[in-house]
């Protein structure tokens, strides 16, 4: 890493400065052998830490670890990280920082100290705060008065990365203490149906009048994990240590490609804008399609001019409309639902194929944390579907350099039943819905991979 760097004259981006996406250094972060370099240093010194540190201490830290995340939510809450902002690189005190909110500033500094010490902001001296990169990435963009005056909409406009950060540390956090008590008392529902009393998935549950705000900061928040992927994530992948990925190009002039579950259509756009000759059908449900026609209207008008996009509302539990489609597109969509729910979608799409369709998904797939036996795999003749592994004494999957994998796995069983799957859970629920898996391609630079499948 301090190779790449020196030679292209520059330095590593500082922890105590703010995040700067325009940054050519941050930028340099994303070359293969910088990306290679940081996953090993973060495994290696987790790894060191988990190594020399009093077990038990490890153990008792990690059950108090929701603090965190709790005083992370109340941080961007209360729009910490503007104010600091707006303050500058010398900070201000906590009293200054808790008085727009009315909130104690005794405790404000108790919550950012302890945030300091896991580095996100900076105690420049006592009791006075400042952003640093980590905590500068929750900055909504707005002035702190706005923020403060029109709650409802404080999150829109945003580069989505704070919805995420209170959503998943909210309606997640609140959800996941239940874990345990789904677990040793089994009932069938889930921990998100524990935590806020109700029969209902937590997408109807959205749905309520009561929860506007929470709706939208979820919309938000889908933008967030797209802030968080490389912009061209969508047309690269690695196969065999060669840039390919799906070949949307390859598609012909009016090649149907079906968005399902597309939501405001922001992936099936981005293809469609760079390669026009597709048609596209974006489907989802009313609310997500409404939104999608202005936002495709915004940003692709030729394409609606042309007729070359069309808007379903359709429910992907039920059969799927005639499409004629070249490729089905499913993006974070298998991962919301258990196995026995993700084959009726898949089986639908099977049964609306034809015999060329393609199907892609888009999903991050989970490594095992210890050595696979490659021979008796399901999947060792798959293109792509070999992947790295970190060298010893290092855990095969790099540990904690690919925790976030692991943590996504559980924020979608807690809320919705869902699963970050294997390359074999990928395996089983398409041959068990009539798709073949062709081939794997690995996104550099993320954790999400294409799945690339034909009808059996």
């Amino acid at each position: 890493m301090e190779r790449v760097y020196t030679h292209s004259g520059m330095s590593p981006p500082s922890l105590d400065e703010p995040f700067n996406a325009q940054d050519p250094a941050e930028a340099l972060r994303q070359e293969p052998e910088v990306l290679d370099a940081i996953r090993n240093i973060v495994a290696a010194a987790a790894q060191i830490s988990a190594t020399v540190c009093d077990p038990m201490r490890v153990a008792v830290n990690t059950s108090h670890a929701f603090h965190i995340s709790s005083c992370l939510l109340a941080a961007s809450d209360l729009n910490v990280v503007e104010i600091l902002r707006e303050a500058g690189p010398k900070g201000i005190d906590a009293t200054a920082i808790a008085a727009p909110s009315n909130v104690d500033p005794g405790l404000m500094a108790r919550i950012l100290r302890l945030l300091a010490t896991h580095h996100i902001f900076r105690e420049v001296s006592p009791g006075v705060f400042a952003n640093n990169r980590i905590s500068s990435t929750l900055d909504k963009g707005k002035p702190s008065g706005v923020l403060f005056s029109n709650r409802a909409d404080r999150l829109t406009g945003s580069s989505g990365v704070a919805a995420l950060v209170e959503h998943t540390a909210d309606i997640a956090g609140k959800s996941g203490v239940y874990l345990s008590d789904t677990l040793l008392n089994p009932t069938g529902r889930i921990p998100f149906n524990v935590a806020y009393g109700t029969e209902e998935g937590i997408f109807p549950w959205l749905q309520g009048p009561e929860n506007h705000y929470n709706v939208s900061r979820f919309a938000v928040a889908m933008q967030g994990t797209s802030a968080t992927e490389p912009q061209d994530m969508i047309f690269q992948g690695m196969l065999h240590s060669c840039f390919t990925g799906f070949d949307w190009g390859q598609l012909p002039p009016n090649g149907t490609l079906v968005d399902v579950g597309g939501g405001i259509g922001y992936t099936s756009l981005t293809i469609a804008k760079k390669y026009p000759h597709l048609r596209v059908v974006n489907q989802d449900l009313d609310a997500p399609t409404d939104l999608s026609k202005a936002y495709w209207k915004d940003n692709f008008p030729g394409h609606l001019d042309r007729k070359m996009v069309e808007f379903q509302v359709h429910d992907f539990f039920t059969p799927q409309p005639k499409t004629e489609p070249t490729v089905f597109l499913m993006k974070y969509i298998l991962h919301d639902w258990p196995d026995d729910q993700a084959m009726v979608i898949l089986k639908h799409l099977r049964a609306a194929a034809l015999p060329n369709t393609k199907l892609v998904l888009i999903e991050k797939i989970v490594p095992f944390a210890s050595a696979e036996d490659v021979v008796a795999s399901a999947t060792k003749h798959i293109p792509g579907a070999s992947r790295p592994t970190a060298e010893s004494p290092l855990l095969p999957n790099w540990g904690a350099a690919t925790a976030d994998l692991y943590l996504y796995d559980l924020t979608m069983h807690v809320l919705l039943g869902g699963v970050e799957r294997t390359l074999e859970g990928f395996w089983d629920v398409l041959a068990h819905s009539g798709w073949r898996l062709d081939e794997v391609h690995h996104c550099p630079g993320s954790q999400l991979s294409h799945l690339v499948a034909s009808p059996i």
